[in-house]
Formats: C-alpha cells, structure tokens, sequence
C-alpha cells in the first residue's frame, strides 16, 4: 500500500511538524504501508490550504493507497468537510487513516467511526437550517 502523509501546524511558531511526520511514519511501518510521498503544510484550519488540496488531487488519481494524518483536526476543521473528503477518498479506493484518532477506513471500526460523525455532520446541518429559519 502506498500512502502519503499530511501533516499540518496552523502557525510557524509551532514545532510539531517534525513530531507529526515521525509517528505517521512509524505508524504506516507498522501497518506495512510504504511511504511515497510526506507533505507538511503551515496554515491555518481555516485558510485555503494547497497542499491539502494537492494531497486529495493525488489521492483521488489514485497515485496513492492511503492518506493518513496525524489528527483529524490537521486534516480538516468542519465535519461535513471531513465526511465529505473521506467519502470521496472510499469512492475512488483511497483509504483514509489518523494515527490518534484511531479512524482507519479499511476497518469495521473505522467505517463506523466515520458514520457516527456522518450523522453528526448531518445533526450540525439540520440545527443550522432550524436556526435560519427561526430568524
């Protein structure tokens, strides 16, 4: 399995990328995965983030196996976007994997990780659009 690493800090003050990058490698040495490609971006959760970008474009053509991130929050800071990436990575074949958070969509656990925060995606959706309609 070939997988690319992720790894993101929101402010160049941080010293974590190093920490990140080092774990993600041992944890995909475990699993057997090779590493193809590590990408490490500085940026903040809320900012257009291209290296993300770029990572997900891979993904999608299917130049790698497996994305995996450190922490969900380096990957993505909305739910709905994270369901929606990690939907669109199963579909082309792409497994996505966090270290910490112990979601790794090629397992039974991982996939039922993924639809409980796909029903909270979901649950956040609807209490907005009872908000927008109550104003």
């Amino acid at each position: 399995m070939r997988a690319i690493l992720y790894a993101r800090v929101s402010t160049h003050d941080q010293q974590s990328l190093s920490g990140q990058v080092e774990r993600m490698k041992d944890f995909a040495r475990y699993r057997g995965w090779s590493v193809i490609r590590t990408v490490q971006e500085v940026a903040s959760g809320v900012a257009v983030r291209p290296k993300r970008a770029e990572v997900l474009k891979a993904a999608l053509q299917r130049e790698c196996d497996v994305v995996l991130v450190w922490k969900l929050d380096r990957w993505s800071r909305s739910i709905s976007d994270l369901i929606g990436s990690i939907r669109d990575l199963a579909a082309a074949g792409v497994i996505f994997a966090s270290v910490t958070d112990a979601i790794d969509i090629s397992t039974p656990t991982g996939k039922a990780m993924v639809a409980f925060l796909a029903t909270f995606a979901e649950f956040e959706r609807d209490l907005l659009r009872e908000r927008v309609k109550a104003v």
